[in-house]
């Protein structure tokens, strides 16, 4: 027989679902995820049931599974070759000839959207929708999002998190919450792992501003969950060789601008975009994926091509939302006065990378958002943990479905009745969804409307405001008008006046204030 054991890697992670017989397995320094079915998903099973960088035998899962070796073999090899096995014990040498080898793989992809930023924080691929939705009647959850404190090292100034201050006068709450403990969040992931947990994203605030926060990566670690990481990077400068030791699948890095002065006005912090910088190439030169989250506003829209040229040469993917929404207290400031223009947005929408500027796009019914319950996995597969132990549906949509604090997770997600009715509503409960031409274009977020209205049945003003100048873009470009009036994007950019910045001072629908 050829090579009868082979290794796992300890740069792998999954889980395996032995009723239905699939799995979903990690490659951590390649950012890579695959989804098995059937026979192969129970071959992969006995992989992941070995130790990181434990043997696997081929023999042993021949006689276990009743699979000839001459099968095993060339699967193996497919396995090799992407990164999920080695023919031999990964040394300290061999794992970090691979990470220089991850570190030179171009990974460029660009996502812009209106939503951009929710569907990054839910960290959710389409392999592991795969996966959640052929264990969904046996499985409770594969995704969590643990905001692990509210507290920053930056002062950006379109934070939607409770406590977060718009000028320098105000008063910060950040740290008015009382946080979960680390003995409180290993309950907790125990608790989730043994309902299905395959992945958590780690944010915040900043996470690297919780005290317990590498307490917490260790713990995912040793559980073999797959780790992201949503930081600004200000307080990792120097413990980069630290967290490359846990293998977190991709670090997403807040830049909201190519220019520096930019992003710095934005964050109020001086000097906080070369650190983001900084800290940028030595994730790479460690081997950890890194993307770039950015919201887009109007101190950056006119440094935007710059800002996607730059994450190409860094070879960063890159996910721009040009959504700014309001805070999560109902302060509208923000995105009253950072939100792109609908002529700013009108130019980004040009871009050819912006998937939502479709011509081909038909326009012959106005449906609600979804026949049932929400469009994404928020409360189905996927929570968020906030600060003070509530779980809540996802990070954008703050209603409370119990403390975990004093539940354990499959209590408060059974037959919940707030959970229930989110889940089980008919498309007849939308509000105003649906009743407009502009409506085919809406890229709709329910915890958006959850934070406008108390309910995420009913549309929200940034949705709505996003889908309207979308929709006006493509009736204009049906009609032959000329948008960019015979100049590039690149001129029509360089002719938006400078931004200058002034300080921000809270509005509210309700009271007017």
């Amino acid at each position: 027989m050829k090579n009868n054991i082979f290794y796992r890697p300890e740069w792998t992670c999954g889980k395996y679902n032995a009723t239905k017989h699939v799995a979903i397995m990690f490659n951590l320094l390649m950012n890579g995820e695959y989804f098995f079915e059937h026979e192969s998903a129970d071959v992969v099973g006995m992989i992941l049931a070995a130790s990181r960088n434990g043997e696997v035998s081929v023999s042993q899962i021949s006689e276990t599974l009743n699979i000839s070796p001459d099968s095993i073999l060339p699967f193996f090899a497919s396995l090799v070759e992407i990164g999920l096995l080695s023919e031999k014990y990964p040394t300290y040498s061999d794992v970090e000839q691979y990470r220089k080898h991850c570190a030179s793989q171009p990974n460029i992809t660009t996502y812009i959207g209106d939503n951009a930023e929710h569907y990054i924080h839910c960290d959710i691929s389409s392999v592991e929708e795969a996966y959640y939705h052929a264990v969904a009647d046996c499985t409770e959850i594969t995704g969590a999002l643990f905001e692990l404190t509210y507290r920053c090292s930056e002062r950006c100034l379109h934070c939607y998190n409770l406590g977060a201050t718009r000028n320098d006068e105000e008063k910060s709450g950040r740290a008015d919450f009382d946080e979960l403990t680390l003995s409180d969040y290993k309950r907790i992931i125990d608790q989730m792992c043994d309902a299905g947990l395959v992945s958590v994203s780690l944010s915040g605030g900043d996470p690297f501003s919780y005290k317990d926060i590498w307490g917490i990566i260790e713990y995912l670690y040793q559980k073999d969950i797959a780790i992201a990481i949503l930081t600004n990077g200000q307080q990792i400068v120097n413990q980069i060789d630290k967290l490359a030791k846990f293998y977190p699948r991709t670090v997403r890095i807040s830049l909201y601008a190519a220019n520096p002065e930019m992003h710095d006005g934005i964050t109020r912090k001086k000097g906080s975009w070369q650190i983001t910088m900084d800290v940028i190439h030595a994730l790479k030169d460690r081997g950890i994926s890194v993307g770039i989250n950015c919201v887009l506003m109007r101190p950056g829209v006119k440094s935007y091509l710059e800002l996607k040229s730059l994450a190409q040469k860094l070879s960063c993917p890159i996910s721009i939302d040009y959504g700014v929404i309001s805070s999560m207290d109902g302060d509208v400031c923000a995105t009253k006065h950072l939100r792109l223009t609908p002529e700013e947005m009108e130019l980004i929408m040009m871009d050819p990378d912006v998937e939502s500027k479709n011509e081909d796009f038909e326009m012959t019914s106005n449906p609600a958002p979804c026949k049932q319950g929400v469009p994404c996995l928020a409360g189905q597969g996927t929570f968020c943990v906030m600060p003070n132990g509530k779980l809540i549906p996802c990070v954008a949509m703050h209603m409370e479905l119990g403390d975990l604090r004093q539940q354990d997770f499959h209590s408060i997600i059974t037959n919940n009745p707030k959970l229930n009715k989110l889940l089980g509503a008919k498309e007849s409960e939308y509000v105003e969804c649906g009743t407009h031409d502009y409506c085919k274009c809406c890229t709709f977020c329910a915890g958006n409307s959850y934070a406008e209205h108390g309910t995420p049945f009913h549309s929200n003003e940034n949705d709505c405001y996003c889908a309207k100048n979308k929709y006006s873009l493509m009736m204009n470009l049906r009609a032959g008008v000329d948008v960019l009036n015979g100049k590039s994007l690149k001129e029509n950019l360089e002719l938006l006046p400078e931004y200058v910045f002034s300080p921000l001072h809270r509005e509210y629908k309700e009271t007017g204030k």
